[in-house]
């Protein structure tokens, strides 16, 4: 999965990729997650070469920017994304996109 936050102007930017999620965790996301409308600002294709990997493009299935996880992070960051896979922890229910704080602008340049 790949995770986004919003920037302090309001940029939906990616910011990380999980590990690979178990079945119960997917099942879990799948129950919440709602399609992306056609403005969705990413790409309908990612390089996992991003975060490292070496393999090509991929595509993304793109959904709404409405559920907010709690993920594991290393402190490793480059161009203002986490470098090693985050792991998935749980979803937040209880928080909006808005609850969490933005993301300095010039760390997702």
């Amino acid at each position: 999965m790949i995770a986004g936050r919003y920037t302090e102007t309001g940029v939906f930017v990616m910011v990380g990729r999980t590990v690979v999620l178990t079945a119960a965790q997917s099942a879990e996301l799948g129950a919440v997650l709602k399609p992306a409308r056609r403005d969705h600002p990413w790409p309908d294709e990612i390089s996992s070469q991003r975060w490292g990997g070496r393999d090509a493009r991929k595509p993304l299935t793109k959904v709404e920017p409405l559920v907010v996880i709690d993920v594991l992070a290393d402190a490793a960051m480059q161009a203002g994304q986490w470098r090693p896979g985050l792991r998935y922890a749980r979803h937040r229910p209880d928080l909006a996109p808005d609850d969490v704080s933005t993301f300095p602008a010039a760390a997702a340049t």
